[in-house]
């Protein structure tokens, strides 16, 4: 057997996995680190990791696996800094790393995955600011920030994410105002700024967006009134 699934999940040899597309053991109370060994199966497009109860950091052996699109690693338990060998997961399409003890910056490499559709980093221990890298990721559909320290950020890395359908920086020390061109993301549905230093007016053009169903501005420095009259389709405010 390749896999030995006890309550600590290892990988007692990889020869017969080497071709393994696709590895999830999500969902499961597996402790213990995760194996370095995942290294080896570099013909993997996804993994899948989250929801578990692993301790110590991420391998660098992971950044091996240079074919991924796909990797979930919510709630899995790891923690520290994200490897610098992630560097190498240029083709990452979707990415869910939220609810650890992660640390640390977020990685300024993030901004070359330009294929990167999804990432969730809520609810960390991460540190401020949002790389500015980010602003080349301009196929994301959803991106969801939250929680972090120390540094503030700006919004000036959205500039481009007219695709943005989710949007959550809540509680990510945004100093900044809200941008004034907001009306041309025009299939965003769920904006969360909430809990941060934003000031400045609210665009009235965020009232009118026919695509916005969910609006959080709470907990922020923001002036001005709120309209009479706002788009039928924004439902929480």
């Amino acid at each position: 057997m390749a896999l030995q699934c006890t309550p600590k999940f290892e990988l007692q040899s990889t020869v017969l996995l080497e071709v393994l597309l696709q590895l999830s053991i999500a969902y499961n109370a597996f402790s213990g680190t995760i194996p370095k060994e995942l290294g080896n199966l570099k013909q993997l497009t996804m993994l899948s990791l989250g929801i578990n109860n692993f301790s110590g950091s991420l391998p660098s052996e992971l950044g091996n696996l240079v074919d991924l699109t796909e990797i979930y690693i919510h709630s899995c338990g790891a923690g520290g800094e994200i490897p610098s060998t992630f560097a190498n997961l240029t083709k990452i399409q979707t990415m869910w790393a939220s609810d650890n003890p992660f640390t640390g910056k977020i990685p300024e490499f993030i901004g070359n995955w330009t294929d990167l559709t999804s990432l969730r980093f809520q609810g960390n221990s991460f540190e401020g600011p949002i790389p500015s890298s980010f602003a080349k990721l301009t196929s994301l559909t959803s991106l969801r920030i939250t929680d972090l320290a120390n540094v503030s950020s700006n919004l000036g890395f959205i500039k481009d994410m007219k695709s943005l359908t989710y949007l959550s920086l809540r509680n990510a020390l945004i100093s900044d105002s809200i941008p004034s061109n907001i009306g041309e993301y025009n299939i965003l549905k769920t904006l969360d700024l909430s809990f941060n230093n934003l000031t400045g007016q609210i665009p009235s053009a965020l009232f009118n967006m026919t695509s916005l169903t969910y609006l959080f501005l709470g907990n922020n420095s923001l002036s001005g009134d709120l309209p009479s009259q706002k788009s039928d389709t924004l439902q929480n405010m």
